[in-house]
C-alpha cells in the first residue's frame, strides 16, 4: 500500500511539473493568464506570452525612483475569446526603461504573474521581453460606458484591465489637471451629472474615470484642463491603481480640446459692519523658498513662484472675500509668510491683519495660523492642542512626553485662540486633520480619534458655559457623512458642533475634487449658541475645479482662480442690516383690495443663493415695509359721501329719459 501510495504521488507531481514546464514554454492568451477571477489562476508562475504594446507608463516615487510599465494586448484574433477574461495585462519593467519597446511593437514575454495590490501584473525578477516586430497598428479599443454604482464599475471593468480602451464619443472633464500628472473625465452623455459628489464611501461615482499621462515624471506637455472642458479622442490603456481604474493615454496629440468659458470672477456681497466674517483657507504647501527639512516632499519655492502665490493669496483674500475678520490657514510653512501677506493686504483691506501661529511637529513643517482683524479681534491666549494616543502615529513631538504604549497624535495639533470679537469671548480651533495619503482605511483610525480629542475638548468649554461661543474650522481630510465628522456633529454620537455647511445647497456643497469626484473635506463647526447667528454661508468654488498649472499664473483672467487645491468656506455671523425703505412717491399705483407686504429679498451674490438658518430660527432677512395704497386713502372720508349723492342723481336722471324715450 505504501508504495502504491508513492506512485500516486509520484505521477501528481510529474503532471504538475509538466504542466508547469508547458506553461514556462508554451505561450498562453492573456486571458487565459489573467483568468475570470481578481485574481489571476497563474499567480507566481512563470509564463509565456505574444502580443502588442498598447501602452506604457513611467511613475517616479516621493524617494525620486522611477518605475516603468508595459501594458500587452493580445495580437489580434489570437484570444481566448472569453469575454470574461481580459486580453490584455501589465508587465512591469521595475527601473529598465526599455525604450526599445515602442508602443505598437509586437513582443514576445517571459516573467512570473503577480498580484499589486490589486492589479494583475508580470514581475520584473526573471522578465524577459523580447521584439518580435517593429511598431505596427494597434489593436482597435473596447468603448467603455461604466456605470455609476462602484461594485458594478469594478466587476465592469476588471475583464478589460490592461487594454486599449476609448470611450465612444467626447467626454467632459470632471477634475481638473492635477500634480499627479492627470485629470478625470466623464462621458459626455452623462456630464449633465456634474458635479459628481461623494459624501459615503458607497456613493455612485462609477461613471467618473480618472486618467494619467504616460509619465507623472515629466508632463510639461500635458493639457491644463478645467472642470466643464470638453475633449475628443481619448483612449488609452485601462489600469487599476490607488484602488480605482484609470486610463493610461499616450500623447497630448492625440486630444482635441474645446475649453469652456470661465465664469465670472467670484465675490461676496458687502456685509455690514456689525456682522463677523469667518473664513477657512487651506493654502495647499504655503512654502518659502528655503529647505528647513530633510523631508524629500517639502516643497522649495522659487522666488517667482513665491511672489505669485503671495499675489494670489492676497487677491482671494482682498478681493474675493472682501478681508474677513477671522480666517483661519491650514498648510503654512511659518509665521514669516504671513507677516508678509498682511502687509500686502494693507493698501486693500486698510488694516495689518494679526498672525497667531505656533510651529507644529509635522514632518514637513506645515502650520495652522489664524489671521484676525485686530480693529475687531482682541487675541487672549493661543496654544497647540496635542495630546498622546494608543493609536500609532509615529509623530515625534518633542513639547510633551507620552506614557509607554501612546504616541503624538496630531502631526498639526488644533491651534486654540482665545479671543473676543466685538468684546464678546469666543475659542477657535483651526483644525488640520490627518490626511488619506497611506490609505483610507488605514488612516481612518487617527482621524477618529483626533475628532474624539476636538470633540472633548469643547464639550469641557460648554459644561463650564452652555452658550460658549466655540468655531471649529479647517481641513479635516473627512466627509461630513464620515465616522469622524459624525463624532463632532451628531447629537446622537455626544457631538457638540452643528455644521454651518449643511446650509449650503446640496449641489454646491464640496471643497475639494478628488479624481473627478467632489468632496465636502473644508468644515466650519459652530457651538449651538453661534449657530442660531449664522445669517449666512457659502462655498468659493474657485480653485478645486482649475488646473494646478494655473497656481502661479497672475494674469487678470486666471488671478481670481487656483489660488490654492481647496475651496473657501465662508460662514456670517449677526444679522443683515436693515433694507431702507423707499422715499413716497407721487406717481399713482394699481388699485389693491387692501394693503400687501413687500416681500424681503435676500442680499445678492454672485457666488451662490444665500443660504437659510442653520437651526429653526426667523430667516435673516433685511427688513422690508410696506405702505398704504393711494387709491385706498383717496375713497375715505366726506369725499365718500359727495360720491353717493352724485351717484344716484345720475342714476335718478337716466331713468326718468328712459321712461320718457319708452313712451
Amino acid at each position: 500500500m505504501g508504495r502504491i501510495k508513492f506512485f500516486i504521488g509520484l505521477t501528481v507531481v510529474s503532471l504538475f511539473l509538466i504542466r508547469e514546464a508547458q506553461a514556462q514554454t508554451s505561450t498562453l492568451p492573456i486571458g487565459a493568464i489573467q483568468g475570470a477571477g481578481d485574481v489571476s489562476p497563474y499567480l507566481n508562475r512563470f509564463v509565456n506570452f505574444r502580443g502588442v504594446v498598447v501602452g506604457r507608463y513611467e511613475d517616479e516615487n516621493t524617494r525620486g525612483d522611477v518605475y516603468y510599465t508595459l501594458f500587452v494586448q493580445d495580437i489580434p484574433g489570437e484570444s481566448d475569446g472569453d469575454p470574461a477574461t481580459s486580453d490584455g495585462i501589465a508587465v512591469f519593467l521595475g527601473r529598465q526603461a526599455r525604450d526599445d519597446v515602442a508602443i505598437g511593437a509586437r513582443v514576445r514575454v517571459g516573467g512570473k504573474v503577480t498580484e499589486f495590490y490589486g492589479l494583475t501584473e508580470i514581475d520584473d525578477d526573471g522578465l524577459v521581453v523580447t521584439v518580435e516586430e517593429p511598431p505596427g497598428p494597434l489593436p482597435g479599443p473596447v468603448l467603455i460606458d461604466p456605470p455609476p454604482d462602484m461594485a458594478e464599475q469594478a466587476a465592469y471593468f476588471e475583464p478589460l484591465e490592461g487594454m486599449r480602451v476609448a470611450y465612444d464619443g467626447p467626454v467632459v472633464v470632471a477634475g481638473p489637471t492635477h500634480e499627479g500628472c492627470g485629470f478625470a473625465v466623464i462621458g459626455e452623455r452623462h456630464a449633465a451629472e456634474l458635479p459628481v459628489i461623494r459624501r459615503a464611501d458607497d456613493d455612485p461615482a462609477g461613471r467618473v474615470v480618472p486618467v494619467l499621462y504616460r509619465s507623472d515624471k515629466s508632463c510639461d506637455d500635458i493639457p491644463q484642463v478645467k472642470t466643464g472642458d470638453r475633449i475628443s479622442g481619448m483612449a488609452g490603456a485601462l489600469v487599476y491603481n490607488f484602488d480605482q481604474y484609470k486610463i493610461v493615454f499616450d500623447s497630448a496629440d492625440q486630444l482635441t480640446i474645446e475649453f469652456a468659458p470661465l465664469p465670472t470672477a467670484p465675490s461676496l456681497p458687502a456685509f455690514g459692519p456689525q456682522q463677523i466674517v469667518m473664513a477657512s483657507i487651506n493654502a495647499e504647501d504655503y512654502f518659502d523658498t528655503v529647505r528647513d527639512t530633510n523631508e524629500e516632499g517639502e516643497p522649495v519655492l522659487s522666488a517667482e513662484e513665491l511672489a505669485a502665490r503671495q499675489a494670489k493669496l492676497a487677491h482671494t483674500i482682498a478681493r474675493v472675500l472682501g478681508c474677513p475678520t477671522v480666517i483661519g490657514l491650514q498648510e503654512v510653512e511659518h509665521e514669516a509668510l504671513l507677516t508678509a501677506l498682511s502687509a500686502d493686504l494693507v493698501a486693500a483691506c486698510g488694516f495689518v491683519y494679526e498672525v497667531s501661529q505656533r510651529e507644529s511637529p509635522d514632518a514637513r513643517g506645515i502650520d495652522n495660523a489664524l489671521l484676525s482683524d485686530p480693529r475687531r479681534v482682541q487675541i487672549d491666549d493661543v496654544v497647540l492642542r496635542q495630546t498622546c494616543s494608543p493609536v500609532p502615529t509615529a509623530i515625534v513631538d518633542h513639547s510633551l512626553t507620552c506614557e509607554a504604549g501612546t504616541e503624538p497624535l496630531f502631526g498639526r495639533p488644533p491651534l486654540q485662540v482665545v479671543a473676543r470679537i466685538d468684546g464678546q469671548a469666543y475659542v477657535v480651533f483651526v483644525n488640520h486633520f490627518k490626511s488619506k495619503r497611506g490609505g483610507e482605511i488605514e488612516t481612518g483610525l487617527e482621524r477618529i480619534r483626533q475628532a474624539v480629542v476636538l470633540n472633548s475638548l469643547a464639550a469641557e468649554l460648554l459644561a463650564t458655559d452652555p452658550s460658549a461661543r466655540i468655531v471649529a474650522l479647517g481641513d479635516f481630510n473627512d466627509t461630513d457623512l464620515s465616522p469622524a465628522l459624525a463624532l463632532l456633529s451628531d447629537p446622537a454620537q455626544g457631538g457638540m458642533f452643528v455644521p454651518a455647511l449643511a446650509a449650503v445647497p446640496p449641489a454646491e456643497r464640496y471643497s475639494y475634487n478628488f479624481g473627478g469626484v467632489v468632496e465636502l473635506i473644508d468644515e466650519v463647526l459652530l457651538s449651538p449658541v453661534l449657530a442660531q447667528e449664522s445669517s449666512w454661508v457659502t462655498i468659493i468654488h474657485a480653485n478645486t475645479n482649475y488646473p494646478v498649472g494655473w497656481r502661479f499664473d497672475t494674469s487678470p483672467e486666471r488671478r481670481p482662480f487656483r489660488a490654492s487645491d481647496h475651496d473657501i468656506p465662508v460662514v456670517v455671523l449677526g444679522q443683515w442690516p436693515p433694507t431702507p425703505t423707499p422715499e413716497p412717491t407721487a406717481a399713482r399705483q394699481p388699485p389693491t383690495p387692501e394693503p400687501q407686504p413687500t416681500p424681503a429679498v435676500r442680499p445678492p451674490t454672485a457666488v451662490s443663493e444665500p443660504a437659510p438658518a442653520l437651526l429653526p430660527t426667523a430667516e435673516p432677512q433685511p427688513p422690508s415695509g410696506s405702505r398704504p395704497s393711494t387709491e385706498a386713502s383717496v375713497s375715505s372720508g366726506p369725499n365718500r359721501w359727495a360720491t353717493l349723492i352724485i351717484g344716484i342723481a345720475l342714476v335718478g336722471l337716466v331713468g326718468f329719459v328712459g321712461l320718457r324715450f319708452r313712451r
